[in-house]
């Protein structure tokens, strides 16, 4: 999910609540994958992941 959508996309309601809700869902798993494979990489040694 790289690109979330446009500011035109959400100017002519082509989303409604669910799909908000389904992105919000989508970030917090992103953020909760990121923080894991850091959190796996320091514990490898590996450093810390950009």
């Amino acid at each position: 999910m790289a690109k979330r959508w446009s500011h035109r996309d959400l100017i002519e309601d082509v989303f409604d609540i669910d799909d908000l809700l389904d992105a919000h869902e989508m970030m917090e798993v992103e953020a909760e994958n990121s923080r894991r494979a850091k959190a796996a990489a320091e514990l490898q040694g590996g450093g810390v992941l950009p």
